[in-house]
């Protein structure tokens, strides 16, 4: 009787330890005014300019290669403003979200640095970040409000 139950037990407490990291992440955050868009230290680049020669690799859902350790995360970056909103990852620009949109960008392992902004067309920025997220293997969910 005791057998049965401990191995329950240990059964149960594995599950829980594997089940935790992959649980999806939801955060919020709230947009910060600032001003002067132009100088952005979070902004690598902000070119949506295409190189003939560039090459980049599909993600696994397309057709590309497994990510090593397998772990690939969505991200969804989910827009609660009226405003366009740029979307960064490690700088770069990912995206533009119109009002009260949603993007999809996708991550392989490791770590990436989240940021994005609103800019106002008297020079004036709605900032959101940046936020450092690793890649687990656990999808994440980015709300940006005003």
């Amino acid at each position: 009787m005791v057998k049965p139950l401990l191995r329950t037990s240990l059964m149960l407490c594995i599950a829980a330890l594997i089940a935790i990291p992959m649980a999806a992440q939801n955060v919020t955050t709230n947009g910060v005014k600032g001003s002067s868009a132009s100088s952005d230290a979070h902004v690598k680049s902000n070119d949506m300019t295409n190189s003939l020669n560039q090459n980049i690799a599909p993600p696994p859902s397309k057709g590309g290669p497994k990510a090593k350790g397998g772990a690939w995360c969505n991200i969804h970056v989910d827009n609660h403003t009226g405003y366009y909103v740029q979307f960064y990852m490690n700088g770069e620009l990912g995206g533009v979200i119109g009002p009260w949109g949603d993007l999809y960008p996708d991550i392989t392992g490791g770590y990436a640095q989240l940021y994005a902004r609103a800019v106002f067309n008297n020079g004036d920025v709605l900032t959101f970040g940046p936020r450092d997220y690793t890649c687990s293997g656990a999808d994440f969910h980015w709300t940006l409000t005003p």
